[in-house]
């Protein structure tokens, strides 16, 4: 199976040819974002970045199916209030 992952902000990748915000990843059926993430190298913490599927927040164990659209989204902080 085939899922598209976006890599936003600070998870793009660099390349000869610019940033990489987005690739096409080929699993196993069955396997689960962490599956994808573990594959890809990438190290998140679910409570500093939001695990998005088709649209909507899920968990690492969230089981993909083809043709899913994965982000990987840094959570963003508001600053401090003097």
């Amino acid at each position: 199976m085939i899922v598209t992952l976006h890599l936003h902000t600070l998870l793009q990748l660099p390349s000869p040819n610019g940033l990489i915000r987005r690739m096409e990843v080929e699993l196993p059926p069955g396997a689960t974002l962490q599956e994808l993430l573990t594959r890809q190298g990438i190290i998140v913490d679910s409570e500093n970045f939001l695990l998005v599927v088709n649209s909507r927040n899920v968990e690492p164990d969230q089981v993909l199916n083809d043709g899913d659209d994965v982000d990987l989204i840094p959570a963003i902080s508001g600053g401090s209030s003097h």
